[in-house]
């Protein structure tokens, strides 16, 4: 064990009765959740710190990877729920020998439009203007998944699958299991989403805004695109879209030739509606709402939805015990940010173990790994909280005077290269919070040339 200090008396005393009780299994980390996130986390543990010994809890069988049986084959884009993986999200992936199991699978971004419907107002930020390949790439949740348990398979981590955590003691150390399987641990990592039942146990209160609306979510193929959208792009197939409407935004993320993922905001009542219309009558809808920016939708996949809140927790750690991902935040999907800053919480806190770790004071480095991590990660978090909530509410306002507001917003920003610079930072998660050389903290290009297109209509 090797995550405290020779002064931690609290952890000699789970040793000693690690060592006596034939019913505990002891470990330097458990964490709660085998879903991407907390396997995610388990692996970087693993891989940065190989010496520590990790277990997951997980609910649910089908999450443990088992060696011969990892489940289904890398499957279509277009037959699963997608997600939008930001260049800092891939730089940490390729660390850890993830992002070379799905790359084939995945398909760039190599621009970003956002526009406001029935306004002049339009940006566009390319990758190349920065010097990159692609400011992000697009996965399916079943091939990350895949990915993560073809790496985890080869690594030592425990699972204790299907189960979860019952009851907590000595200051978060002892796990008891809804099986009465005991565990002891010097860090535990809770991982388990937005439901999450330990946090419930922590008595770690969190706040919600509800936004009243939902969120359809499908896969759509297109025929053809606008001569515009052609003429402007060396790639109109790596070209995503934000059309923000009065009901609320629409993404189309690429995953294929001439095929997206489609996020499409509405309100509960809307979405229940189009998620009961014929395929054709979907894609005529959608067509209307959309537009012809990506070209004629002639093909839908199957329909799924879910409610859309903000969700805050009050604080990200707890004795022995740190937050991750949804179960320390969630976010509206309007800027694709959820899954990419539960990324940013993983690497911030298992680089953070790297480091204690390689220092020889004899402090309970637990209590430290915890303050880090709390430092560092509460502006990021506030940060995209904040954004995604404003850009729900701005571009949610009915009247002129706020579609004024925000063509004005949009026209500024595709003026100004500084405010680009700041946006196309906040979408890739480029920011130094990882040691992992100049590949992932080498700074956006500013000496290039910015293209400043200036789009209507």
């Amino acid at each position: 064990m090797g995550l405290t200090g020779s002064a931690d008396v609290t952890s000699d005393k789970v040793q000693d009765q690690c060592e006596s009780q034939t019913n505990m299994a002891c470990f330097d980390v458990v964490v709660s959740g085998g879903g991407p996130t907390g396997l995610l986390t388990a692996i970087g543990i693993k891989t940065e710190c190989p010496h520590l010994s990790v277990a997951v809890v997980e609910p649910f069988q089908d999450a443990k990877p088992q060696k011969g049986n990892l489940g289904s084959a890398i499957q279509s884009n277009f037959d699963q729920r997608c997600l939008a993986l930001s260049y800092g999200s891939l730089m940490l992936l390729n660390h850890w020998n993830i992002w070379s199991k799905l790359k084939a699978n995945g398909w760039p971004i190599q621009s970003i439009v956002t526009s406001d419907r029935g306004h002049i107002g339009k940006t566009i930020m390319r990758a190349a203007d920065y010097g990159l390949h692609a400011m992000g790439q697009v996965a399916s949740m079943h091939n990350l998944g895949l990915a993560l348990k073809q790496v985890a398979v080869d690594l030592e981590i425990n699972w204790f699958c299907p189960d979860k955590i019952d009851k907590l003691s000595n200051n978060n150390t002892l796990l008891t299991l809804t099986s009465g399987q005991q565990l002891t641990t010097q860090l535990l990592v809770v991982a388990e989403g937005g439901q999450s039942n330990t946090r419930d146990l922590l008595n770690i209160s969190s706040t919600t805004s509800d936004y009243q609306q939902s969120a359809v979510i499908a896969n759509v193929k297109v025929k053809g695109g606008t001569k515009k959208l052609q003429s402007q792009f060396d790639q109109p197939n790596n070209v995503a879209f934000e059309r923000f409407t009065l009901n609320g935004p629409i993404a189309f993320l690429p995953i294929g030739e001439q095929e997206y993922n489609v996020v499409w905001t509405q309100t509960p009542e809307q979405a229940k509606e189009v998620q009961g219309l014929s395929d054709e009558a979907f894609c005529q809808r959608l067509q209307n709402e959309f537009g012809l920016a990506a070209g004629h939708i002639n093909q839908v996949s199957k329909r799924a939805c879910y409610p859309l809140s903000m969700t805050r927790v009050e604080r990200l750690t707890a004795a022995n015990t740190v937050l991750l991902g949804n179960t320390a935040h969630t976010v509206h999907p309007i800027a694709g940010q959820g899954f990419n800053l539960g990324v940013r919480d993983i690497g911030v806190l298992v680089f953070a173990l790297k480091a204690n770790l390689s220092e020889s004071n004899e402090d309970n480095k637990i209590e430290s790994i915890l303050r880090h991590y709390e430092q560092n990660r509460i502006e990021d978090i506030d940060r995209i909280v904040t954004f995604t909530d404003f850009l729900v509410r701005m571009f949610g306002l009915p009247g002129r005077t706020a579609a004024f507001a925000r063509t004005t917003s949009l026209m500024a920003l595709q003026a100004s290269d500084f405010l680009q610079q700041w946006l196309a930072l906040h979408f890739m998660g480029s920011h130094k919070q990882f040691n992992l050389g100049k590949e992932l903290n080498r700074p956006l290009n500013s000496s290039s040339q910015k293209i400043k297109e200036r789009v209507n209509g």
